[in-house]
């Protein structure tokens, strides 16, 4: 199978990594977006936060259930038609977010708009391991987190001004209409990228093969162990998500409109980390960036840490942590994605699959957390933020110095650089081995 792109051409290539980025923002678009109006919707409903806060938990975890069942089934029938459905289901979703009625019904709403939206996160990753291979991929994996990274920026500013202006009802029909938009574009410029190599079975002999495969992942067990230490830095900034409307605007007195601006600057730090790691993986192993990201951060999460016992009036401090914190993370995130598919012993789909249900799961648990000592406190974030990024960082070095840190794009190099197989199929890995890339 041919690349879905003209290789020979940069706008060529830029465009399809745009679109999938476009795809991996369905997190940004799902939560960003609808932050500024939480203390809204939470008056709306005459409820207290930690209700509201369910809606936010409910969708992640539907995103990592989507990614766990959307991934292998790609795995089995290609990526091209669970995407295109996957991104009509969100549109319908969110309007169904719109007419709720009540907080149950918007947690269950909230719960199927994440679902059907883990397909676009999920088959975005498998798509982009079908076509690129090791430091290959870690640099577009840059380039996509860097074109991404605006819908962050973009979406709290959105939010706050569909709210200033209508109803919050409106926010879940942009929403809407964001998943037909994605849904007209990847029809046209996201063609099929995998082929199943079972592709002359019955159908049901392959879904079966292929939906048991994360079964199988989940005994690879260096694999396992680092998504989940992926899944409690995900916690850390989960818990930045779900926290921050009440910290800024309750406990600092930030206006909607104050907080949405804060919340693009920090967000835009995105773009600025993702050239950076670009530059990063150039010159030094994935192993090593993510190492030293993890012990780099251990400082900004420290500093918040320090401001949840202290409460300083002024937010600073806060401000400062919580931006070092975003930009590093980026940079941590995207190596360790490399690193992590690294080790896998399946077909990318499967992988990816598992990767997106542990990492949002683990992250997602944190979020109701944030209000066990009422909406103003910082603390429960402050101890989410340092405990998680210590625990983190000891599983990495350990996994990665049994492993002898395997996967380096080094090593991938001076075996013949990137994989040269055809995108979509899988080379076979000894059984207890760490995954390489094919010379």
């Amino acid at each position: 199978m041919q690349k879905p792109f003209n290789q020979d051409s940069f706008w060529s290539r830029i465009s399809y990594i745009t679109v999938l980025a476009l795809l991996t923002a369905f997190g940004p678009v799902c939560t960003d977006v609808y932050l500024p109006c939480v203390p809204e919707i939470t008056q709306f409903f005459k409820t207290d936060p930690s209700a509201v806060q369910l809606t936010l938990t409910s969708c992640f975890l539907g995103i990592a259930m989507g990614q766990f069942f959307i991934g292998p089934l790609s795995d089995a029938i290609g990526r091209r038609g669970p995407l295109l459905i996957s991104l009509v289901l969100f549109a319908v979703s969110s309007v169904l977010c719109a007419f709720a009625t009540g907080i149950p019904m918007m947690v269950a709403c909230r719960f199927l708009q994440g679902l059907a939206g883990g397909g676009g996160l999920v088959l975005a990753r498998a798509m982009a391991v079908d076509v690129f291979r090791g430091s290959e991929l870690t640099k577009t994996m840059s380039v996509l987190m860097g074109i991404h990274s605006i819908a962050p920026v973009v979406g709290p500013l959105a939010g706050s001004l569909i709210i200033s202006c209508c109803p919050w009802e409106y926010i879940f029909f942009a929403m809407g209409l964001w998943g037909l938009l994605l849904a007209a574009l990847s029809f046209f410029r996201a063609p099929e990228t995998y082929v199943p190599e079972n592709a002359g079975d019955s159908l049901s002999r392959r879904l079966s093969a292929n939906l048991t495969a994360p079964l199988q992942e989940f005994r690879n067990g260096n694999f396992i162990t680092l998504v989940l230490a992926s899944g409690l830095m995900t916690a850390g900034f989960f818990g930045f998500l779900s926290a921050s409307p009440y910290i800024l605007q309750k406990t600092y007195g930030f206006t909607p409109g104050g907080y949405a601006l804060f919340f693009s600057l920090n967000s835009s730090l995105l773009v600025l980390a993702s050239i950076v790691t670009g530059i990063l993986v150039r010159k030094f192993p994935e192993p090593a960036i993510v190492k030293t990201s993890l012990a780099v951060l251990l400082a900004p999460a420290a500093v918040i840490f320090a401001v949840a016992l202290l409460q300083p009036q002024n937010p600073v401090w806060f401000l400062c942590g919580v931006m070092c914190y975003t930009f590093i993370s980026v940079i941590f995130n995207t190596a360790s994605f490399t690193v992590i598919m690294n080790m896998r012993k399946g077909p990318s789909g499967a992988a990816s699959g598992i990767f997106g249900v542990l990492v949002y799961t683990t992250g997602s648990l944190a979020m109701p957390l944030m209000g066990i000592m009422g909406d103003t406190s910082i603390v429960p974030l402050g101890c989410d933020m340092l405990f998680t990024n210590i625990v983190a960082l000891a599983i990495f070095v350990w996994v990665l110095a049994r492993c002898g840190n395997q996967g380096e794009h080094g090593d991938q190099e001076k075996n013949g650089g990137s994989a040269g197989g055809e995108p979509g199929k899988e080379s076979p890995v000894p059984e207890g081995e760490p995954r390489k890339e094919a010379p």
